[in-house]
């Protein structure tokens, strides 16, 4: 008798290799869901503040209040050691080139100061409480012909005037023909046409001389209405 035979049992498939068998190939390079930097977490990164020390502050406003102070105390020049061999900025800024000053102007600024600044001002701005009219910007002042103005200086002037569109008190003006010549009047009247922005032409002696000759037999203040009767020369 004849023994059955046995079944042929299919090869068994081989098992993939685990997962702790596998090759790590990507470990190396960044996941797509791991943020830059390889901080790997349940969430994405997120950019975060932080409290800045209240002693910076307190640092920066010491450090702005010293620079503050020093540049007060300094009076903001340079250290001497930068601008040595010399003393001061004023002292560098005395050797600048200087545009020319003509005598009569020098002269003129010298004689203002002395008849003319206690009622004009040193600005030129006059003292409307006295009642006594600018000379900066003055229309008077700036005509090209000063034939109404030398003789104010060696009249005076009484009565009211108006300047630049604005009447100007009913006082005196004080009489200067007696006590300047004709080279001190013509020198005054040019440092006030030039100065404070003015810019007109200086005022010649031959002029002053021809006035002073035409209003020597007159008594008195000159007035408003006499001096507009003067013809410029065009």
């Amino acid at each position: 008798m004849k023994k059955p035979k046995k079944k042929q049992q299919p090869p068994e498939k081989p098992h993939a290799p685990s997962s702790w068998a596998q090759p790590d190939v990507a470990r190396s390079e960044t996941s797509p869901e791991t943020p830059a930097g390889g901080d790997v977490s349940d969430g994405e990164p997120m950019a975060r503040s932080a409290a800045v020390p209240a002693a910076l502050f307190v640092i920066l406003g010491a450090l702005l209040f010293w620079g503050d102070m020093h540049l007060v105390t300094q009076g903001g020049e340079l250290d001497a050691r930068v601008q040595y061999p010399f003393e001061s900025i004023k002292e560098i800024e005395s050797f600048h080139i200087k545009a020319a000053v003509d005598p009569r102007v020098a002269r003129g600024e010298v004689l203002y100061n002395l008849v003319c600044n206690s009622c004009h001002q040193p600005d030129g701005g006059g003292g409307v409480a006295q009642g006594c009219p600018p000379l900066a910007g003055s229309d008077w002042v700036l005509a090209k012909d000063p034939i109404r103005i030398i003789p104010i200086v060696l009249k005076g002037l009484s009565g009211p005037i108006v300047v630049n569109g604005k009447s100007y008190g009913t006082g005196t003006m004080t009489p200067f023909g007696d006590s300047l010549s004709d080279e001190d009047i013509a020198s005054v009247l040019s440092f006030v046409r030039n100065n404070w922005g003015n810019k007109a032409p200086l005022v010649d002696i031959a002029d002053v001389k021809k006035i002073r000759a035409q209003f020597k037999d007159r008594g008195g203040y000159m007035d408003v209405p006499t001096l507009m009767g003067l013809q410029p020369k065009d």
